[in-house]
This record gives structure tokens, sequence and C-alpha cells, in this order.
């Protein structure tokens, strides 16, 4: 296993808020480096594969994307892991944790949801970004880009743990 962490990554806090944000005054500090790691390792890697997934990096880190892994990556990948990273940040941009404790963001101009409202906010964002996530899959599945992606799906050494096949639906969160 190549180590992909310190290439670029698929996306910018700045193209998140974009193409997932309604309010596009977001400050993208609030997307961190590590915010989209986490997305594109929980939600990307898995569906790609190991061997696919390091490819899409290291062309990406390159600027020597191929044809076919170009139209993937601006088509199908950006979008869906756009969502995801609204969806793992959602939590760091409604709460902040402070020396005080975990704490509720609060500007003099708003109030917070309900933990109802929040959890069914989050939920469709879950659901968007697993629909742009599937629309990717069946992509790069279907009859006619044959032989164009051939490291989909890949672990050649291995090392991916066991997916996990279980799906989320719908459900409720218990605080």
């Amino acid at each position: 296993m190549a180590n992909v962490r310190n290439l670029n990554n698929f996306v910018t806090a700045s193209e998140v808020i974009q193409n997932s944000f309604t309010n596009q005054a977001t400050d993208t500090a609030l997307i961190s480096d590590s915010i989209l790691d986490i997305a594109e390792l929980a939600h990307i890697k898995p569906e790609l594969g190991l061997d696919f997934y390091e490819e899409l990096k290291t062309q990406n880190h390159n600027s020597s994307l191929t044809t076919d892994n170009n139209t993937l990556l601006t088509d199908f990948l950006k979008p869906a892991l756009c969502w995801f990273v609204r969806f793992e940040v959602m939590n760091e941009i409604q709460y902040n944790t402070t020396s005080a404790g975990l704490v509720t963001n609060i500007s003099e101009f708003s109030n917070p949801v309900n933990v109802e409202q929040f959890n069914q906010m989050k939920q469709d964002t879950y659901r968007k970004a697993k629909v742009m996530l599937d629309d990717m899959i069946a992509f790069i599945q279907h009859e006619d880009q044959t032989g164009k992606y051939p490291l989909f799906g890949q672990d050649g050494d291995s090392s991916m743990p066991d997916v996990d096949h279980a799906t989320k639906l719908n459900g409720i969160i218990f605080y």
C-alpha cells in the first residue's frame, strides 16, 4: 500500500461549499483537510478499492489524469465527495469544542435547529451523497465503460478492511 495521504485531496473546501452548501459565504476554514481526508477514506476509498483509489490520488496530485479518469473525477467523484464532506462537517459547524466543553454555534441573526431538525438535515445530506455515489458506481460498471477502469474494486495487497454491506435507509439517532 502506497502512502497517498500526503497527496492532494480530490476536492477543496471551496469546491465543497460551491457544490453542496446553500450559503456560499460559508467559511472555508470550517472544512479542514482532515475532514476532507475522512470523507475520502470513509466514503470513496472503500467503493473504488485500494488500487483504483491510489491510482486516482496519484494522477490527480501529479496533474496526469487520463481522459477517462478525469471524466470520472470531474463528473462523478467530486460531486459525490462534496456531499459526503458536507455530511462529515455538519457536526463541526453546528457545535464547537471549546475549553468550556461542547457548545452550540449561534450567530446573532439566527436560531439553532432542534436535534430532530438537525438529524433530518444530516440524513438528507447523506442520502444526496449516496445518490451521487451510486450514480458514479453505475457509470463505472456500465457496459460502455468496460476496460476503462481496470483497477476498480481491486485491492492488490489485500490491505482494505472487509466492506460492511449494511445499508442505511433511514433511522433515528438518540442522544
